[in-house]
């Protein structure tokens, strides 16, 4: 089974004087492990900044540095992807006012990019399971991006996969805590003048999926 787990960092709003919003996080055909080397990674950090192991580890809470090192560390595991979305709005040539629409638009082409270099795959016995962290989607745009996704895949593209999109509380799921670690950094590397040097040392282990959305069409 396919399994994505993604954040996002930035804001899209108009009125938002970030230029660049990132949805990113990680891809795995290998759950169970990934999962469990990162509580080990984890575990080791709560205990070199003296936190409290049931107090969730946010990417706030480290430096770059730190959260450099998570990436690096991850890739090491086999079937273990980060993957990314960067949005420009100085480029996009429109004003953002409803960002579900556009968050669910963004989604979207992320998993086109996706499917398109066949990290995702798309044969009818396929399933992905797209796990994001609910704390900034309001209640009545829970439903919307599946319907959304499903539209999009199963009745334009044809595609006969499945995909299921489950919300999660990120204190309670170390995977969407990993998202959010990914996406931060991929966020803050985002802003940096050397952003194409520090993706490349990002990248030691090839394990790099990130593209740009810079026009809407």
């Amino acid at each position: 089974m396919q399994y994505l787990f993604l954040d996002e960092s930035g804001n899209l709003h108009k009125n938002s004087p970030d230029r660049y919003f990132v949805i990113g996080g990680v891809y795995t055909n290998n759950y169970a492990d990934i999962k469990k080397s990162y509580v080990e990674i984890n575990h080791e950090l709560k205990e070199k900044l003296n936190m409290d192991f049931e107090t969730e580890l946010k990417a706030a809470y480290l430096n770059m540095e730190e959260k450099m090192d998570i990436v690096i560390k991850l890739q090491e595991m086999n079937g273990m992807y980060i993957v990314g979305i960067i949005v420009d709005k100085y480029k996009l040539g429109v004003e953002i006012d409803e960002i579900h629409l556009y968050y669910n638009y963004v989604i979207r082409k992320l998993l086109d990019y996706l499917i398109k270099i066949n990290l995702i795959k798309t044969t009818q016995n396929e399933e992905l399971y797209l796990n994001i962290d609910k704390s900034s989607m309001k209640i009545e745009d829970i439903n919307s991006l599946e319907n959304y996704l499903k539209t999009h895949f199963n009745i334009e593209r044809k595609m006969k996969y499945k995909i299921n999109v489950s919300y999660w509380d990120s204190k309670k799921n170390y995977m969407v805590q990993v998202a959010d670690i990914m996406c931060n950094t991929i966020w803050n590397i985002a802003q940096s003048p050397n952003s194409n040097g520090l993706f490349r040392h990002l990248d030691k282990k090839g394990k790099l999926r990130i593209c740009k959305l810079s026009k809407i069409v």
